[in-house]
């Protein structure tokens, strides 16, 4: 009898355990077809569409620069440097009577190099012979770039300093001091034209906005835009004055791209 009862036992727990793998089979398979639509499918897809919206923004030039280099000669190291300080200390004093601060006046680059001669060694016959070049002075240079606040005296300045003998002046250059401030305000103008774009879009399609899912910027930068009358050099000026060269107008254009998600 004992006998008996324990092979219903058995056969009892092997029929449970049989129906617990066919349940966990059947679980699996399941899970397995619904899975299946995604094959080849990008779960995270949604409709989304995107708009391009432009900002510009014009300014008339407030910062003029001056590039120049300072450079003097002599037979020694000392000597030409010498020479320099003065020069440097005349040009500094100068642009401090021109009421120019001391933050707009940056050292770009300086140093001391030396001078080879130049011998030309006349040669009939090969290999010709080398000649060690020679030092036969040294050179002292300074590279200064000064901000005129004042841009209409940017000229009287750059003759200025041509009258201390100084040789090697580039500009003036115009540009913007505040440049980051109208981005910002090219950006708003960009983002305000994009959105209006999209909610017209929106309503020719039939379609409601969600909430942004990327955006980009490209900055073009500046460039100047100069008018007619801005180009005139007025005629009365004094023969020797430096004349008041034209600003002009900079123009900020910035582009972005909002993308939205379709409701």
């Amino acid at each position: 009898m004992e006998t008996i009862l324990k092979d219903n036992k058995i056969r009892i727990s092997l029929i449970v355990l049989l129906i617990v793998i066919s349940l966990l089979t059947l679980a699996k398979f399941v899970n397995e077809v619904k899975s299946s639509k995604y094959i080849g499918r990008n779960p995270q897809a949604i409709n989304v569409i995107s708009v391009n919206g432009k900002g510009e923004v014009t300014a008339i030039s407030d910062i003029a620069s001056l590039d120049m280099t300072i450079t003097k000669d002599a037979a020694t190291t000392k000597e030409a440097q010498t020479l320099l300080n003065d020069s440097l200390t005349k040009t500094l004093t100068y642009l401090k009577n021109q009421k120019i601060a001391d933050k707009d006046i940056k050292s770009e680059y300086g140093g001391v190099s030396p001078k080879y001669s130049n011998n030309q060694v006349v040669c009939y016959s090969y290999p010709c012979p080398q000649s060690d070049p020679k030092i036969i002075g040294y050179t002292a240079t300074q590279s200064i770039t000064v901000k005129v606040r004042e841009v209409d005296s940017a000229s009287d300045i750059r003759t200025g300093l041509a009258a201390l003998g100084i040789t090697n002046i580039n500009g003036p250059t115009f540009s913007i001091d505040n440049e980051d401030g109208l981005k910002d305000q090219a950006r708003a103008l960009a983002i305000k034209d994009a959105q209006e774009k999209a909610k017209v879009l929106a309503d020719e399609l039939g379609i409601k906005l969600g909430s942004v899912s990327n955006f980009s910027e490209n900055t073009g930068g500046y460039s100047p835009v100069y008018s007619a009358k801005s180009m005139m050099l007025s005629s009365s000026v004094a023969p020797d004055a430096a004349p008041v060269l034209p600003k002009g107008e900079n123009k900020i254009t910035t582009d972005v791209t909002i993308t939205y998600e379709i409701k």
